[in-house]
């Protein structure tokens, strides 16, 4: 009996924050394939397992971080003000990724690429075991739900990062979809699907799971969490109708009443609230600490004595900072740039001050609880509907209505209000997405070159034509080696040898 899904035991408590009785049906920190093939006990722990490695720094924090750094709007510390950078995610920044993973910090897409497999995996045990698992019931449905959306969320996470966009060639490499569990031939060796083959099983399983969803805890993968999903996939492939149809499943509706306080945008996020359809809990005993999403941004709401924005003496960031600054890498910071594109009256200017202009402005947008990486963090917010409806609506002739929903989402958030344009929908989602991982896929689906300015933005890499094959990361030198079904011409095309 060969024993595949170990455990860390500490992990638990997220997972089931809410139901504790489950802990006491799966004692061990170890299941076999035996028991996930029959049992809805045991397979919840592959499930949790599942989860578990979408959190992994090595995954979340990389591949969000990535995606954002890749983007225009923020920079990094240069390290030369006395802020290090520790290597943490320059060479994201600079468009200098490897698809080696050794030194570490050049190659993050061998561990996005690895962890985001690894929770495939363990959601195609489960989706294998549909048929045998008992007993049978609405427990066990949902499971199986779910497992079918974290596959289909990991394909699209993994083809928004590794492949070309659906907009410029649908039927260029995609991603590998292994559907099959295990380390057999057959899911192994797996050659590259096509961009659209990628996006057909994608929206197959977010279907699957928005279809047989009976969840409502935001904690887990759920039908509003689904719809969400559904419509930013559809909107990457331009299919303007679906993704309108799921943006309102999801939203219910665009008065702006279901959209969060500006106290609560203001706070920073590390609370859940309803506008929050999925969302990862990083609790104490389960956050990343010091690789957390909230360290990279350092976290504090204002300098004492100093007005909101100013330039910070470096003696006074520590001892001015507010009571409930947190320390961290603070390695990633807005670019003045960026921080120009808010009016003062948003509450999404969250922007506090800067030591060095150059070195970019602190940004508090991402708080712990009670230590760092103490956060709650959303994978798909109520604001991103509204901004998906706006373009949608624009694309199929529908200005007006586009106007109105854009229009109800920037009074909402203390923004002028605007007339409903693709370039002004996509200020509008770079304003109200930052750091939540969509710079990059918004770059490659909008088809726009990379343009960044100002002496903040150091990388070598400043501007990219639109489509360029920098905007893909390498596929690692470990699949590329291990997986019979492929040859050096799989890899991106900047990366070939």
């Amino acid at each position: 009996m060969k024993t595949k899904y170990l455990l860390l035991s500490l992990a638990l408590p997220f997972f089931f924050s809410c139901s504790s009785d489950v802990l006491d049906q799966v004692p061990s920190t170890s299941v076999s394939d035996d028991q996930i093939y029959t049992d809805v006990a045991a397979a919840k722990t592959a499930l949790m397992g599942a989860y578990s490695h979408l959190g992994e720094y090595r995954y979340h924090t990389l591949a969000m971080m990535t995606s954002d750094l890749m983007g225009e709007d923020l920079t990094m510390t240069s390290g030369a003000y006395g802020f290090p950078t520790y290597n943490w995610l320059i060479f994201s920044y600079q468009y200098a990724q490897t698809p080696v993973d050794d030194p570490w910090w050049t190659g993050y897409c061998a561990y996005i690429w690895r962890y985001a497999y690894k929770s495939i995996d363990q959601a195609n045990t489960i989706i294998a075991s549909k048929e045998t698992m008992l007993p049978e019931g609405g427990e066990k449905e949902d499971m199986i739900a779910q497992a079918y959306g974290l596959r289909g969320y990991n394909f699209l996470l993994l083809t928004q990062l590794f492949a070309r966009a659906y907009t410029d060639q649908p039927d260029s490499k995609g991603i590998l979809l292994r559907l099959k569990p295990g380390s057999s031939d057959e899911s192994e060796n797996v050659g590259r699907s096509s961009v659209r083959e990628a996006y057909d099983q994608i929206v197959s399983d977010l279907t699957y799971l928005y279809e047989h969803s009976t969840g409502s805890d935001a904690q887990f993968m759920n039908k509003k969490g689904a719809a969400m999903l559904l419509a930013r996939t559809y909107l990457n492939m331009a299919d303007y109708k679906n993704a309108e149809k799921y943006a309102t499943l999801a939203t219910g509706s665009y008065d702006g009443s279901n959209l969060m306080s500006q106290a609560d945008y203001k706070a920073g996020f590390k609370d859940h609230n309803k506008e929050w359809l999925w969302f990862f809990n990083f609790t104490p005993n389960t956050c990343n600490l010091y690789a957390s999403i909230p360290s990279f941004y350092w976290y504090c709401s204002y300098f004492e004595g100093y007005e909101y924005g100013a330039k910070i003496a470096p003696e006074d960031v520590e001892k001015k900072a507010s009571a409930d600054m947190l320390k961290g890498y603070s390695t990633v910071r807005a670019a003045a740039s960026f921080r120009n594109m808010f009016d003062d009256t948003d509450c999404r200017k969250l922007f506090p001050g800067y030591v060095y202009e150059d070195d970019g402005y602190f940004v508090s947008k991402f708080g712990h609880r009670t230590r760092i990486g103490d956060a709650e963090y959303p994978f798909c917010r109520i604001a991103e509907g509204y901004l998906i409806k706006a373009e949608a609506e624009l694309q199929m002739g529908n200005a007006s209505v586009a106007k109105d929903v854009l229009n109800t989402l920037q009074v909402a958030r203390g923004a002028k209000t605007t007339d409903a344009t693709v370039d002004n929908i996509w200020y509008e989602r770079r304003k109200e997405l930052y750091g939540e991982g969509f710079a990059l896929n918004d770059m490659k689906r909008l088809q726009k070159p990379l343009k960044r300015v100002g002496p903040d933005q150091w990388a070598g890499v400043k501007e990219l034509p639109a489509n360029s094959p920098r905007f893909m990361l390498p596929i690692p030198n470990t699949e590329l080696f291990y997986n019979k079904q492929l040859t050096d011409a799989d890899q991106n095309e900047y990366w070939r040898n």
